[in-house]
This record gives structure tokens, sequence and C-alpha cells, in this order.
């Protein structure tokens, strides 16, 4: 299709297309407002010490949200059933370090 209204801007304007290829470009650096907003390094913390819930209520929004912020900011969070294990005892996932996003850059 997009190669159909390649020749009419007009219809990719209207249909916020673009001609490139979003997925050919390697992954893309957070946005500068994101992370001038949120500290990752707090925000790392706080995933991996307080079940979701509690972090997303300290922040004011929801646990969707804050889990779609994480992906944004490449910050990992524990995985489902994470708190349950651990609360139970049983051996849970290892804490993985926080990527570096200078290694994002895209240039």
């Amino acid at each position: 299709m997009r190669e159909h209204l390649a020749s009419e801007s007009w219809h990719l304007a209207r249909l916020k297309l673009d001609i490139e290829d979003k997925q050919s470009k390697g992954p893309q650096p957070p946005p500068a407002y994101l992370r001038a907003q949120y500290n990752r390094e707090e925000l790392y913390e706080k995933v991996w010490s307080l079940p979701t819930r509690e972090v997303a209520k300290h922040y004011g929004f929801s646990d969707v949200r804050l889990g779609k912020l994480c992906k944004i900011l490449r910050v990992p969070k524990p995985g489902r059933r994470y708190w349950a294990k651990r609360e139970a005892g049983k051996p849970t996932l290892k804490r993985p370090p926080l990527p570096l996003l200078e290694k994002l850059k895209v240039g």
C-alpha cells in the first residue's frame, strides 16, 4: 500500500505513514524528555525492590503504564510470578544489569 501511495504524499500524511520502513532501523534511544523526567537508575532500583503495583502508585499511574515506561527507558523488570516465588522462598531469576543507553546511539 505504501508503494501505491508513494506518489501521493497527501495520502501518506493523512494515514500517518512514512515511505521509509521503520523496522529496518536499529533500536532508537529513549526520548530525551522521558530521560529527563525519570531517573533510570532510581526506577530500576524501585522495580526490583517492590512489586510493580506499589511502584506505580508511587509515581501516580497504573502498572501497565509503568511497564510501558520501563520498556521505553529500557529498564528490565521482574517477570510474572517473581514476587510470589520470592515470598514463597523459591529461587528467582538473577537481577539483570541496567543496560547502557550509549550503545543505542544511532549515527
